[in-house]
């Protein structure tokens, strides 16, 4: 199980842009999209394509952890095309390229060539001309084959990024405790 371990980390570590004092919760929901469309048996292999299915997922999965954030949009673009920078996630462009294989040995040392911006910027269309799909290790595909290992790192990517996100229809449990003093002088 040490390449669970060796995922868990790398999971709980994530690049993240930090607004306000919270952590981005964009490419936890990815993850948690991908997880899910595998289980559902959607997502058959490591290559992981910009669909509308997983643009579904990725909607839903942010309602039903974030509501409407106070903070963050629910766009699935920047965490498709920011994961990147992990070293697990690689984008395919469409051509001659999208004939590789998934690289059987995680966290390669591989040349990992940072893709650019396409035109058209943060839009799905632009994602879709641009890239013919995203690819995880092999090894974390076959991991996340396994219920136990779904489960576990679905528990960090929640644990670390989803939990104390300010939505508006949850009130911020700080403001609340500024407030309990006044609600006690009026009652």
């Amino acid at each position: 199980m040490s390449e669970l371990s060796n995922y868990v980390k790398a999971f709980s570590s994530l690049h993240t842009n930090i607004t306000k004092r919270y952590k981005a919760p964009h490419k936890a929901i990815l993850l948690l999209s991908v997880i899910d469309l595998i289980e559902e048996g959607y997502i058959v292999s490591p290559r992981i394509a910009l669909t509308d299915t997983l643009e579904d997922k990725f909607k839903a999965l942010w309602s039903r952890y974030l509501g409407r954030s106070t903070v963050f949009k629910a766009d699935i673009t920047k965490p498709f095309f920011h994961m990147q920078h992990e070293d697990f996630w690689w984008l395919i462009e469409k051509g001659p390229s999208t004939m590789m294989v998934a690289d059987v040995a995680p966290f390669s040392q591989k040349n990992k060539e940072k893709k650019e911006l396409p035109k058209g910027g943060y839009s799905v269309k632009a994602m879709r001309e641009a890239f013919a799909y995203a690819e995880i290790d092999e090894e974390l595909f076959v991991l996340l084959q396994n219920m136990d290992a779904r489960a576990m790192l679905r528990v960090v990517l929640i644990n670390t990024y989803l939990s104390n996100q300010p939505t508006k229809t949850m009130p911020n449990i700080g403001s609340l405790i500024v407030t309990l003093p006044l609600l006690a002088l009026v009652a």
